[in-house]
């Protein structure tokens, strides 16, 4: 077992996981640990202690906490209510706790982790998946609900197994992991191999290759070197597909200039015969005009004849009017020379 824990101890040197475990407190319920274990990420455990103990008196309940808006819930981690810039350093601690009741409400449909302490490989299996808690945090709450430093968790058992410490299906039945790794280094432990966990050793998706342990662990080597040949074949997959596209994209420029041709051929010859329509609209206009044009200059000559011939009678007439006020004058002037003639005497009337 020392040359596995050597071994174990070797290849966790070389992770460096995000956040340190908390230290348990005396008084906290499992659900408060796990929220303990979500402050501690951005502020020392003694600040998130006393956040945990704010939202205890501003929330009667957990579930309030859980429909309440993250605002609000930094408000009272911050002491009132105050604008995002002003929540600064305490917005994400309240958006994480929030995160991680929902994360409980869903997986456990309650506010109370209680009951793990009665049968803790059942809970574990319940919380296997939490991914704001992560998978040291639920360890440490299903430790402190067993009494047991490492329980069994399968992300644990996965990462150990495939990471060669321990033979595959030596764990099935174990209930505590202590006996498998370093006496004294549980927590550290405990937080190395849930970042690996939580980070790099997923159960369906591993990313091997980006995993500080590939070139030690036997399941990372062989899934890395899939992963290479997958990368490979990607690679050339993806060649084959830049050359057909680059193939068809030719095909489809060069038919597209052919398309360009035969409409700029065709554009010119409609522009061709709309040129010599335009020309004979332009002659027929200009046809047009000079007819318009002869039109109005023949009625402009027949309307100065009939005016010449007014003017002809008007001048006539007040010629003739002339000549008849004349002769009128002349008339009387001839009238008042003349002598007056002789008055003869009136015949008496005669007598019968």
């Amino acid at each position: 077992m020392s040359n596995k824990n050597d071994q174990l101890q070797k290849l966790l040197k070389k992770i460096t996981p995000r956040a340190a475990l908390p230290k348990p407190v005396e008084g906290f319920s499992l659900l408060e640990h796990g929220l303990l274990c979500v402050f501690v990420r951005f502020v020392p455990q003694e600040r998130a202690e006393s956040f945990v103990a704010t939202l205890r008196k501003s929330y009667p309940e957990w579930n309030e906490m859980r429909v309440a808006q993250t605002d609000e819930i930094a408000g009272f981690l911050k002491g009132g209510r105050a604008t995002r810039d002003k929540l600064r350093g305490v917005w994400e601690p309240a958006r994480e706790g929030r995160e991680y009741l929902q994360e409980v409400f869903q997986r456990t449909h309650g506010m109370d982790l209680e009951f793990l302490r009665e049968d803790v490989p059942s809970g574990a299996k319940m919380l296997a998946q939490m991914p704001v808690l992560g998978t040291a945090a639920t360890c440490q709450l299903l430790g402190l609900a067993g009494e047991s430093k490492v329980p069994t968790h399968p992300a644990l058992v996965r990462v150990l197994e495939r990471t060669g410490v321990v033979a595959k299906g030596n764990l099935r039945k174990a209930k505590d992991l202590s006996s498998h790794l370093p006496a004294g280094e549980g927590t550290s432990v405990l937080e190395r191999v849930g970042e690996i966990a939580d980070r790099w050793c997923h159960a369906k998706s591993p990313v091997c290759h980006e995993c500080p342990l590939v070139d030690e662990c036997p399941f990372g080597k062989k899934a890395f070197q899939e992963w290479k040949v997958a990368q490979a074949r990607a690679e050339a997959h993806r060649q084959r597909e830049d050359a057909r596209r680059s193939a068809l994209e030719k095909k489809e420029r060069e038919r597209l200039d052919r398309e360009a041709a035969r409409l700029a051929k065709k554009n010119e010859v409609i522009r061709a015969k709309q040129d010599r329509e335009k020309q004979k609209r332009a002659a027929v206009e200009a046809k047009k005009r000079e007819a318009d044009a002869a039109k109005q200059r023949k009625q402009a000559e027949i309307q100065k004849r009939k005016v010449d011939a007014q003017k002809a009678v008007v001048k006539k007439a007040a010629a003739a009017a002339k000549q008849a006020a004349k002769q009128a004058a002349k008339q009387q002037s001839a009238k008042k020379k003349a002598p007056a003639p002789k008055k003869k005497p009136a015949r008496k009337a005669r007598r019968r």
